[in-house]
């Protein structure tokens, strides 16, 4: 079976990749530049320019820095034996802290617990970047109308297609607040297609919510204006925004 290894002089990169690595629970070995192949049935990571040479040992991923988290990816991909992905699904647990999960072709490749929306498009683009496939769907769990509704109308914004989930059985078993478990349960049910944008009315309850989570981010200091949580309610304002707003007021 393949494994995976890490053999560059760069200490800064080996030092982010061993990072990234641990952090997702992935095996793998550290090789000194210096240190022969004993098998091909290896997956390595390097600089560029350490790879030439021994482009025919095993699979070399040229990686850098600035790209760990795609040649994680693609080296996963790999590992599974999926170099040529058809599909890439991903999964949506709708929450302040949505979960996100993605499968290749059927195959589980990995979860992540997102700590807003906004982060949900950077973190698809970066995955649909790192995994080539012929095309991406998108799942998003039925629950939390409010911000399944946000996140629909976020991704019809890209042209990504969507379908939703009824996932009244996504979190059978689990802990509470386990969102990305829910969303890899979310992203292997299929769904009903979603073509037009949704639109957000919240309800006085949801603009309440929101005016709580905002003294829990603002650590008790102040609550943000009922008209300000609307439009947080809504997508239209960050509920960071609001908070600093109203900082920079009382400041004044």
């Amino acid at each position: 079976m393949a494994r995976l290894a890490i053999r560059t002089a760069n200490f800064q990169l080996s030092y982010k990749l061993i990072q990234s690595l641990r952090s997702r629970k992935i095996g793998f070995d550290v090789m000194d530049i210096s240190e022969r192949f004993t098998s091909n049935d290896i997956i390595w990571f390097a600089e560029g320019s350490e790879i030439i040479g021994r482009e025919s040992v095993g699979k070399a991923i040229p990686t850098s820095v600035d790209t760990i988290d795609s040649s994680i990816e693609f080296a996963l991909l790999i590992l599974k034996g999926l170099d040529e992905p058809n599909q890439l699904v991903f999964g949506i647990d709708p929450g302040p802290y949505p979960g996100l999960a993605w499968l290749v072709d059927g195959v589980f490749i990995g979860v992540s617990q997102l700590q807003s929306l906004e982060e949900i498009s950077k973190k698809v683009k970066s995955i649909s970047n790192s995994i080539p496939a012929h095309s991406v769907l998108i799942r998003i769990g039925n629950g939390d109308p409010l911000i399944r509704d946000r996140i629909i109308n976020l991704c019809i914004e890209h042209n990504w297609n969507i379908e939703v989930v009824d996932e009244s059985k996504t979190s059978r078993g689990l802990l509470r607040h386990n969102h990305s478990i829910s969303a890899l349960r979310i992203a292997s049910i299929t769904g009903i297609r979603v073509w037009e944008l949704r639109d957000i009315n919240p309800l006085p309850g949801q603009v309440k919510e929101i005016q709580r989570q905002s003294r829990k981010f603002s650590k008790g200091k102040l609550t943000i204006p009922y008209e300000q949580a609307q439009l947080v309610a809504k997508g239209e304002l960050s509920l960071s925004e609001a908070v600093g707003e109203n900082s920079h007021s009382s400041e004044e």
